[in-house]
């Protein structure tokens, strides 16, 4: 029987070899399927692409939403009970898949799901050259670890004992006693001096207490220099339990962005309230800054 030359197959599904014919031509017969675009964690997206064909990555659960439910209690009329009830989507992870990953969380919420994005297209490239459209993308979103995971909660605590957080650095506060001792000292010095000198000595204090908290201030920020940005966050934490960006930002010199994104790993942002836009460290964190 005749031998298939080189590079031969079924042209129909682009094996055949690559010509001037087949070259970039595209294949759109799915291009109206739609498809959704999903950001996946690295260490996830690892374990799903070294699984053999064939393995069940993962179990999609859909949550239904709904209002709360209103309750008759006495008095005023119907009152509301519970909290209304998100509508989400979630994947639940298999353990097996994890055997080589003990530290894998296993169950991720979908983040931030939009339908406005760019005209993308999954394809293939065949080895005719020819391109296979696989649909098009209608909705994107990021996959995200769920914060309630066992899991996700060691994986944080691994992260923070291999920070850089150095245990024997701290802030020592000037004690109450020692600025009452400065003031009446210098309130002394003041009722001594009377005149032109009197005025030539207060403009000298004030110009060197001025320079006194340029030096402060900049002393503060020098301190910081060479640190990771999360450790000056535990830090920081460890001095007073509520910040917020702006005021991490003057103390410490770092961008407002390097904040945020450790802040939004580690801290609660409080939207209402007494502490309202103000950050407070996560309870599973604040033994660890505390030590």
């Amino acid at each position: 029987s005749k031998q298939p030359s080189k590079g031969s197959g079924d042209p129909a599904k682009g094996e055949g070899r690559v010509t001037t014919q087949t070259y970039g031509v595209l294949e759109r017969s799915r291009v109206k399927d739609e498809a959704w675009l999903l950001r996946i964690p690295p260490k996830l997206a690892k374990v799903w692409q070294d699984a053999p064909e064939g393995t069940v990555l993962g179990d999609l659960i859909f949550t239904k939403g709904g209002p709360a439910k209103p309750s008759n209690g006495g008095g005023g009329g119907p009152k509301m009970s519970g909290r209304a009830v998100k509508p989400s989507f979630a994947i639940t992870v298999p353990e097996e898949l994890s055997e080589n990953q003990r530290d894998l969380p296993l169950r991720y919420n979908f983040e931030a799901m939009t339908k406005k994005v760019p005209t993308l297209h999954p394809f293939t490239r065949r080895p005719d050259g020819s391109i296979k459209l696989h649909g098009t993308v209608t909705r994107s979103a990021n996959l995200q670890m769920e914060k309630t995971d066992e899991r996700y909660k060691r994986l944080r605590q691994n992260r923070l004992i291999q920070s850089n957080v150095n245990s024997s650095r701290f802030v020592r506060p000037v004690e109450t006693n020692e600025l009452s001792v400065r003031k009446s000292h210098s309130a002394a010095l003041t009722k001594s001096m009377t005149g032109f000198g009197n005025a030539v000595q207060q403009f000298g204090t004030r110009m060197n207490e001025a320079n006194e908290a340029n030096l402060g201030e900049n002393s503060k920020k020098r301190k910081y220099e060479g640190q990771a940005t999360r450790s000056v966050v535990f830090e920081l934490f460890s001095q007073q339990p509520l910040w917020t960006v702006k005021e991490m930002r003057n103390v410490s010199g770092r961008l407002e962005k390097e904040i945020r994104d450790v802040l939004s790993e580690v801290a609660e942002f409080h939207r209402s309230g007494e502490n309202k836009n103000k950050w407070e460290l996560r309870k599973e964190f604040q033994a660890k800054s505390e030590t």
